[in-house]
């Protein structure tokens, strides 16, 4: 088949035929889940009549209704204005729109009508805007570049179906989800107003495809087919069908479990565009839409925008930009409550103290509005102690808190959980191998929350609250399979102190799965105030203490090497090396030193990721750099020579010890790395490597790392 174009602009091809099956259908349900799952039929049917009237009344000679029902949908709302653009003499068919919605219809119990003013139509509901229309000025549709980084998407629940014939939609739409999509969507121990609201009336014939990681961005794929109805205006049907589309993509991936009686509407505040090329073609033939998701997001409630294609007979017919929708709570829930508990189940089939929308609001939410659970001080700061966001958070729920707010004793804490994605990116950019970056981070960012959670976060409520890790050792016990697993992150208290503008609190943590533990360890994080936090001064008491290369005389020989393009090392994210000097027989222990350099950037990705409010380079990030300087020296010295397409692993049993004075700010210039080899020891086919190396921030040494440990071997014996 030809490329197809949209005045030049390709569409997207066809995306891989999925291989996914429908799940069977569950056990018996629960008597009150039976009788809500009838009323959502019901109700389903009630509304499907309801805009079957609608578009009939809509039909008539192009003026806008005089009375639409009581509760209006998407379609009432957007035929509505459909009406007043034909009656003021404007086609859609060749112009394009934008269309801004101003609230959910959901929300809107009186009639509609049009007020005009100039090139813009506001539908009002009793004087109140409920959406406009704009004809779009100059170029609508400028150039967006995929993501340097895509996120990985975060499901909130995993499922094996990609593509739902009509029977599935309408199953859905009743309320099934675990009938259609598996036993990771089970509701069935929740009352009925904490299950999702009952759809609208299907518009989609059928969904071919659904990619969690499909489309331009790397967000997600979802084409369906559908008939245009032969009463009405056209794009208000289509524009209805991609936001259908998204309704499907938001419910597969789980969107709607963190939110009680979760309803879908209109995504507020962003415009859509709309751009038709021409009235379709009188005929029963079938549309194909091709949605590809451009971003989704928790905050201020789970939602997901796209951009969608649609097609008839192979040619174009619209296009659509930053179609979205969001999903809401029941009326009458006060989500922002700190005493709500959540509905979603941990992996151990209780019911989680808190959800991937609560990690979300400590990440980058309005801690002065959105607090965990039990959590009552009015903060008004802006930098708190958070979670990472985006890709470099690793913590999804939180099974439960012991400990009494404020009380800090000994043995506090809980447990975490963190769902790992089926390819996560920390594995892909480390050349198939779990870096020590990702289990640091995994088995720390539970310590800042429950440290919030005892009572830290109503500490210093009008001052700027740092958290800052500072001390720490680690050892993997065993080596797991980690992708697509759900690890458990479990926390305890051990000693806390208080300081003169801060606190300091001892953990100890483990990471287990499957029951089984996997990654110990202990750890010192501070909670600083800007005046406590600037008086750190590096390890070496302040003064600056060059790195061993720069304290030679005569320099011995070296080579200089440029790891920017070895992507052995690390890629994307990972690429951490850039300017190497490698001595082979030099360092403390003679054994080989290996230093690094890179500058400082202003968009290096992490700032963006830790913390909201408060960019820091995070210390996993440096560790993570002697690692792989340590590998660099194995590369590039010979030791790998016998090893072809070697991989290189954290080494089991071995403890590695951290210490971290300082912080990377994007204001500052330069990092430097250096490492010492203490032992490159052979075991059989197996290489191990052991070294100390420390972390330089503008000529101050701000991080030392002792026992850097990497095991590595032929990459058939596999270590995930």
């Amino acid at each position: 088949m030809e490329e197809l174009t949209f005045e030049g602009v390709p569409l997207p091809g066809p995306a891989p035929a999925g291989t996914g099956r429908a799940a069977g259908t569950e056990a018996a349900t629960a008597p009150a889940v039976r009788l809500a799952q009838c009323v959502q039929q019901a109700h389903a049917s009630v509304l499907q009549a309801v805009h079957a009237v609608t578009a009939w009344q809509l039909a008539k000679a192009g003026t806008p209704p005089g009375a639409l029902p009581a509760v209006p949908g998407v379609t009432d709302v957007l035929h509505t204005a459909a009406a007043a653009l034909g009656t003021a003499g404007v086609d859609p068919a060749h112009a394009s729109l934008t269309v801004t919605w101003h609230r959910r219809p959901s929300q809107v119990a009186a009639a509609l009508r049009v007020r005009r003013r100039g090139d813009r139509w506001e539908v009002l509901a009793a004087d109140e805007a409920v959406a406009d229309l704009a004809i779009a000025r100059g170029d609508p549709w400028p150039p967006r570049e995929p993501p340097r980084h895509p996120p990985d998407p975060r499901p909130l629940a995993r499922t094996t179906v990609n593509s739902l014939t009509a029977a599935g939609l309408d199953a859905l739409a009743a309320g099934d989800f675990a009938g259609v999509l598996g036993a990771a969507f089970d509701q069935r121990d929740q009352p009925p107003d904490a299950l999702p609201a009952p759809w609208p009336a299907r518009t989609l014939d059928a969904v071919t495809t659904i990619d969690p990681r499909g489309g331009r961005y790397a967000q997600g794929f979802v084409r369906a087919t559908a008939h245009l109805p032969a009463d009405g205006h056209p794009w208000p049907h289509l524009l209805a069908m991609a936001m259908e589309a998204l309704r499907v993509h938001a419910f597969h991936q789980g969107l709607h479990l963190c939110l009680p009686g979760a309803r879908p509407g209109p995504l507020t505040g962003r415009p859509v565009l709309v751009e038709m090329a021409g009235a379709p073609a009188p005929g029963p033939a079938e549309l194909c839409l091709d949605v590809e998701i451009s971003a989704t997001g928790m905050l201020p409630r789970p939602h997901v925008i796209a951009d969608c294609h649609i097609t008839s007979d192979d040619r174009p017919l619209a296009r659509m930009r930053d179609v979205g929708i969001a999903l809401h709570e029941r009326p009458g829930l006060d989500l922002l409550d700190p005493h709500r508990r959540s509905y979603r189940k941990s992996v151990n089939g209780q019911r989680a103290w808190a959800d991937e929308l609560h990690a979300a609001a400590f990440a980058e939410g309005d801690h002065r509005e959105f607090r965990l659970p039990g959590i009552g001080p009015l903060i008004t700061a802006p930098v708190r102690p958070r979670l990472p966001r985006g890709d470099l958070r690793m913590l999804d729920r939180i099974q439960r808190v012991e400990g009494e707010w404020g009380e800090y004793l000994p043995g506090s804490g809980g447990t975490g959980e963190y769902d790992v994605p089926e390819d996560p990116w920390y594995v892909r950019e480390n050349g198939g191998t779990l870096p020590q970056l990702a289990l640091m981070e995994i088995a720390l960012q539970p310590a800042g929350l429950f440290s919030g959670a005892l009572g830290v976060s109503g500490e210093y409520p009008d001052r700027d609250l740092s958290c800052r890790s500072l001390d720490g050792t680690a050892r993997l016990l065993r080596e797991t399979e980690l992708r697509g697993a759900t690890v458990e992150q479990q926390v305890t208290l051990r000693a806390h102190s208080a300081l003169p503008g801060g606190i300091m609190h001892r953990y100890d943590f483990a990471l287990r799965t499957g029951g089984e533990t996997f990654y110990t360890g202990e750890a010192v994080h501070g909670f600083l105030t800007p005046e406590l936090l600037a008086q750190q001064q590096g390890l070496d008491g302040g003064a600056h203490v060059p790195p061993w290369l720069d304290r030679q005389s005569p320099t011995p020989d070296a080579h200089r090497l440029d790891l920017r393009e070895d992507t052995r090392l690390g890629r994307g994210r990972l690429a951490l090396l850039e300017d190497v000097i490698l001595v082979p027989e030099g360092g403390d222990h003679g054994n080989g030193y290996v230093l690094c350099t890179k500058p400082v950037r202003p968009d290096d990705w992490y700032f963006h990721h830790h913390f909201f409010r408060d960019p820091v380079m995070p210390g996993s990030a440096g560790v993570q750099m002697l690692y792989q300087a340590v590998h660099a020296f194995a590369l590039h010295t010979g030791l790998l020579a016998d090893l072809p397409g070697a991989r290189c692993a954290v080494a089991v049993g071995e403890e590695l010890h951290w210490s971290y004075r300082g912080q990377i700010l994007r204001e500052h210039q330069r990092v430097r790395g250096e490492v010492h080899i203490r032992e490159a020891r052979r075991r059989g086919e197996r290489l191990l490597l052991r070294a100390d190396g420390s972390i330089w921030r503008d000529g101050l040494r701000i991080y030392q790392v002792d026992n850097i440990a990497l095991d590595i071997r032929e990459s058939g014996e596999g270590h995930r």
